[in-house]
């Protein structure tokens, strides 16, 4: 088996990386996950100088690389090695960052996103070969949770932060006015609207699916084939009700009104939201059919045993490691 090095960062709200080198270390392979920017924050001008030690001593066949998380210079001593370097970038939605992407990526073996509509844009920056991934839920941390308390409970929630300009904040308003919602994120006061809570990790974004009756999706940028936010996969494989705007591709992965429901406007969600909320059994098949399906399909176990199928199709160089 593969001796594989993660880096990256992982947030509290998600801990995406953490459930990504979980995930590696479970189906067998040996792994070490390195958070570089934190060894940065702690060891100053020293963290580099140290990151490539540890890259030595482990003499890795894989090196995962999440988003930007290992300094361009280490990368840069890395790069044509024998390891196998991939780069997983999920923020595509932020086309500002594509240069600075392409900075990383052109330097990497295997790139690795979940844009798949803007691979013509990550060539124009000198990453060769883009490849289009699904990511997928935790199969330990999100799962199913009884919402026992009233902070959990309302007819529809959000989750996810308020900006100005964006759809999220309008359909909440619009929303309010028939039933009860519930947001749980930061910015919501500036637009006088308060949060339940500021912030939910896992166990509480569980929670919220369980308590309640809609978990409703509202992406910042919507016409980016393949792009949708981990919102879909967390909610689903929670076991929520998902109602979320239509992102084109997502009828290829999944079945509309079987694993959730989607949207093509801001009317047709009101509609929706009515509709549904009068049809609990509705709901309840719905949601459950969507958490079967992406827990036998769509789980960071998924994820991680496709990047190792991916990097096992890429040909290296024989001799010392570099």
């Amino acid at each position: 088996m593969p001796r594989i090095m993660v880096f990256g960062k992982s947030k509290r709200k998600t801990r995406k990386v953490a459930h990504i080198a979980r995930a590696f270390r479970e189906l067998g392979n040996e792994t070490l996950w390195i958070n570089a920017q934190k060894t940065r924050r702690f060891l100053g001008p020293l963290s580099e100088p140290y990151l490539l030690m540890r890259i030595r001593r482990f003499d890795p066949d894989i090196v995962f690389i999440h988003s930007m998380d290992l300094p361009l210079t280490v990368l840069e001593r890395i790069s044509g090695g024998k390891a196998v370097i991939v780069m997983y970038y999920h923020d595509g939605w932020r086309l500002d960052q594509i240069e600075k992407v392409g900075m990383w990526g052109s330097k990497v073996d295997l790139f690795l996103e979940n844009a798949e509509g803007i691979h013509d844009r990550f060539r124009e920056v000198g990453i060769r070969e883009p490849v289009f991934i699904l990511e997928g839920c935790d199969r330990h941390d999100h799962r199913v949770r009884k919402a026992l308390l009233p902070v959990w409970k309302s007819d529809v929630a959000f989750v996810g932060a308020a900006r100005e300009g964006e759809a999220r904040v309008r359909l909440v308003r619009e929303l309010s006015r028939i039933c009860e919602v519930k947001v749980y994120g930061k910015g919501w006061r500036k637009f006088g609207i308060k949060a339940t809570l500021p912030e939910v990790r896992p166990r509480g974004y569980a929670k919220v699916c369980s308590g309640a009756k809609i978990v409703l999706g509202v992406d910042a940028v919507t016409t980016i084939r393949g792009h949708w936010t981990n919102r879909l996969w967390l909610t689903l494989g929670c076991g929520g009700f998902h109602l979320t705007n239509y992102i084109p591709g997502m009828e290829e992965v999944f079945e509309n009104r079987t694993h959730l429901v989607w949207y093509h406007s801001e009317e047709e969600c009101v509609s929706l939201v009515q509709e549904y909320l009068s049809k609990p059994e509705e709901r309840k098949r719905i949601a459950m059919a969507g958490y079967r399906y992406v827990h036998e399909h769509h789980t960071f176990h998924h994820f991680a045993q496709r990047v190792l199928d991916l990097c096992g199709k890429v040909s290296k160089p024989t001799g010392e490691r570099g």
